[in-house]
């Protein structure tokens, strides 16, 4: 992997944001965009770096509160966002802001939820500089048939991950032994020789795929979770997440097309 994508390795990885988490706004002026849900953008980074507190987090280095025009108040809040990344820290600061006092059609308000809202504000501007939500603010949800492909491939993915979670479940039948106790008594009886053969198979079929719909029919295929059940758990691992990861590279190379 050449420098340059090892740079991007994060970025690619968080760039796509599920429409289901996002919601269109207007502000003054005729101005719309396209936000995203605060809470996904923390569980995707979750994902990405581990547990809050841990593999990232935040901390607030200042808060304060700007007067403005007449009586306007202006809550704002500094905050420095850190994450490991290859044993390595990283970290991040931004500002969020958020009219605390000010004045609409109906007269003069205070939003007692100001520093709450500047705090998101803060930490969607960070993680936007890893790559988070990067298809939103390059304008590519401006595109309605981006946002429509995008959405099938989120259903797409949601699909193949319940199926692994399907099959790599475990189960009690009537005499109390699990599925994977008896996984483990099929694999026994199987040769080394029908193992390869099987890995072969499937690794084949995944790496030449062209499209996330012919790796999901491959997932899908009646002769791919019998031949599962015969691998190593080592071997099995290792197909799913080859499926994964082959689904994953052909979003990004889609993504790249459109965007071309």
């Amino acid at each position: 992997m050449s420098n340059q994508q090892d740079n991007l390795a994060i970025w690619n990885e968080v760039e796509q944001t599920d429409p289901n988490y996002t919601k269109q706004f207007n502000r003054g002026g005729g101005f719309k965009g396209t936000a995203t849900n605060a809470t996904y953008l923390i569980k995707k980074a979750t994902k990405m770096f581990g547990p809050i507190g841990i593999g990232w987090g935040w901390n607030i280095v200042e808060e304060k509160y700007q007067p403005g025009q007449d009586k306007d108040v202006v809550h704002v809040l500094r905050l420095r966002l850190w994450y490991k990344w290859n044993s390595e820290r990283g970290e991040i600061e931004h500002f969020g802001q958020t009219t605390f006092v000010g004045k609409n059609k109906n007269g003069w308000f205070t939003d007692e939820e100001a520093p709450k809202k500047s705090l998101t504000d803060a930490l969607s501007k960070c993680l936007s500089t890893l790559g988070f939500a990067a298809d939103i603010h390059l304008g590519m949800y401006d595109d309605n048939r981006y946002v429509s492909d995008l959405k099938q491939d989120f259903r797409n993915a949601d699909e193949f991950d319940n199926d692994n979670n399907r099959d790599s479940g475990k189960s009690s039948d009537k005499g109390g032994s699990s599925k994977k106790d008896d996984k483990a008594v099929r694999k026994s009886s199987i040769d080394e020789k029908e193992q390869d053969a099987i890995l072969d198979k499937w690794e084949a079929t995944i790496k030449s795929a062209k499209t996330v719909k012919a790796v999901m029919e491959a997932i899908a295929d009646p002769e791919f979770a019998p031949d599962m059940e015969k691998l190593h758990e080592a071997d099995e691992k290792f197909i799913r997440d080859l499926a994964s990861k082959k689904s994953q590279e052909l979003k990004q190379a889609k993504t790249q097309d459109d965007a071309a």
